[in-house]
């Protein structure tokens, strides 16, 4: 295939820069960029590379999906449980999913959901004892996962047992996801031999989904949006939890982990959590500065990828169908152009110098594959940390390491001690 040379970047070395990939695929981003500038062209095995750490041509691939590019291996498409949801389908299949499901996310119907979130919170902080050490990790992405099903499937007071078992083998499948992408051996789900671990979690979680039934609430839910065939209506089921579930609650706890190390920070939160309003960008600026600055380190979704159908070009960028493009919101949120001390956590830069390009902080994606749920995610995001800030003050303990799975996670458990408020 013709590949641009415009791009600079190293040469021979793939196998080796392919394990390392392996290994660390953050760290050898970020030693890749700092080589060779925001855009870099390389080989990892057989396969063609082009990595854009710049908000400009980031922009541009991401926003052109529908004119040029697909969606790079990442997800499965053939997978039985979530290949025909919304996150791994094309073309006008994925379009009328998402007409169908647009309505949900609105401004106005989340804004409805408030109460039915509020009490999932306070069932939470009401449940957690008044001084313990919690994995904060396990904890919100629990959290998570019951406000996701009591508001977008309308479930009253989502069981224990039921959250355990969803949340079991949601976080089993989404590793088995990402080993599965990284793996040479990709036998095709129909040989149950191989199989078998995947077919048991996926049999258990598809039988604990079933449990889930429509009930009356004040606002949309996902019942009748859903595909009318069973086969495409469990997959649109399975998207939706796998994908709110993991980002949300890893969001919320790196950003309760950040307060537990920042004093002055989880008081401004306090100070704000202290008023009987619903928690917005007006009424509670510390609080939306917290949850931008967590998602600007630790995006949930750390590496988009697409592959050009055709040549393609844009101002001085030449692509070619055959090579992947990787984008990474990790990278794009460290620039130090658009973030002085793009490592350091300053919740201060959202209110002084945020950024102007709307590509240069993507932690939900961009263009038209941007994240259905987004405000949902953004305001259970605020909700959870102010409400939980209000009832506990946090003290994180232990170092972190990063995780890169499908979603940017800890590798050990985030533990910290809430101590309940008097």
């Amino acid at each position: 295939m013709a590949l641009s040379s415009a791009i600079p970047g190293p040469q021979g070395s793939s196998l080796a820069r392919l394990r390392a990939f392996h290994r660390d695929p953050l760290g050898l981003f970020q030693m890749l960029t700092q080589e060779w500038g925001p855009r870099v062209r390389f080989r990892m095995g057989p396969w063609f590379f082009t990595l854009l750490a710049e908000p400009e041509a980031a922009g541009w691939v991401l926003s052109h999906h529908a004119q040029g590019f697909v969606k790079g291996p990442g997800l499965d498409s053939q997978n039985p449980l979530i290949g025909r949801g919304l996150l791994t389908e094309e073309g006008s299949r994925w379009a009328e999913q998402r007409r169908r499901m647009a309505p949900i996310f609105k401004t106005a119907n989340v804004e409805a959901m408030g109460p039915w979130l509020d009490q999932t919170v306070a069932a939470w902080c009401r449940q957690q004892p008044s001084r313990d050490t919690v994995d904060l990790q396990a904890s919100m992405l629990e959290l998570s996962l019951a406000m996701a099903l009591s508001t977008l499937f309308s479930e009253d007071h989502p069981r224990q047992d039921l959250l355990q078992e969803v949340g079991r083998h949601v976080t089993w499948i989404m590793a088995h996801f990402y080993h599965r992408t990284r793996s040479v051996w990709r036998f095709p789900y129909h040989i149950p031999g191989f199989n078998h671990r995947y077919h048991s979690h996926a049999r258990r979680l598809k039988d604990a989904v079933g449990t889930l039934k429509p009930r009356p609430r004040p606002f949309r839910v996902v019942w009748d949006a859903l595909a009318p065939d069973p086969e495409s209506r469990l997959n649109e089921m399975m998207t939706l939890i796998i994908a709110g579930f993991e980002t949300t609650g890893h969001a919320v706890s790196w950003a309760l982990d950040e307060l537990g190390r920042h004093p002055f920070w989880q008081d401004a939160v306090l100070h704000e959590s202290l008023q009987e309003t619903w928690p917005s960008p007006k009424t509670h600026p510390a609080t939306e500065a917290v949850l931008k600055e967590s998602l600007r380190l630790y995006p949930p979704v750390w590496l988009l990828s697409r592959k050009p159908t055709e040549d393609l070009s844009h101002e001085d960028l030449t692509l070619a169908p055959g090579e992947m493009v990787l984008i990474s919101p990790w990278l794009l949120h460290r620039q130090s152009a658009v973030f002085p001390e793009g490592d350091q956590f300053r919740p201060e830069r959202w209110r002084e110098h945020p950024p102007q390009h709307p590509y240069a902080f993507i932690p939900f994606g961009g263009g038209p594959r941007r994240c259905i749920g987004e405000h949902l995610a953004m305001a259970e995001g605020m909700l959870a940390v102010s409400r939980i800030i209000r009832h506990f003050h946090v003290e994180s303990q232990g170092a972190r390491d990063l995780y890169p799975g499908l979603t940017l996670s800890s590798l050990h458990p985030m533990w910290a001690r809430l101590t309940r408020r008097s």
